[in-house]
């Protein structure tokens, strides 16, 4: 029995956080591009995908996940994921794009990153 898919935006220090969890199946994945193009505003930032309630993702949703990111970046947003479980990680490396993607590893690891940026922007 899979997971329902459940999707959420958050902001912290004025970069959006999408908060998923559940199964992304094929059809749940495109529901999560839908989301997607309606949280982002269309500034040029960057977006993190926060997986750490995903427990499954299968190809098929991967490869719709690949093109939303495309989509992002050629509109100028950096799409960033965190928190993504070893399974994942396994099947983002089989598929060769674990270097297409952009990884943080956790919130803590996020919060870190935002700071160095805000002090490289005030420097």
């Amino acid at each position: 029995m899979s997971d329902k898919l459940k999707l959420s935006k958050r902001t912290i220090k004025g970069h959006d956080i999408i908060d998923i969890s559940g199964d992304i199946s094929p059809d749940a994945s495109k529901d999560i591009v839908k989301f997607v193009k309606k949280a982002v505003s269309g500034k040029d930032k960057d977006l993190y995908i926060n997986l750490e309630g995903v427990k499954h993702m299968n190809s098929a949703a991967l490869s719709v996940i690949v093109q939303m990111v495309r989509d992002l970046s050629s509109k100028k947003v950096n799409t960033f994921f965190m928190n993504v479980n070893e399974k994942i990680m396994t099947l983002v490396k089989v598929a060769g794009l674990h270097n297409f993607f952009k990884f943080v590893s956790d919130e803590a690891a996020l919060l870190d990153k935002i700071e160095k940026m805000d002090k490289e922007a005030n420097a």
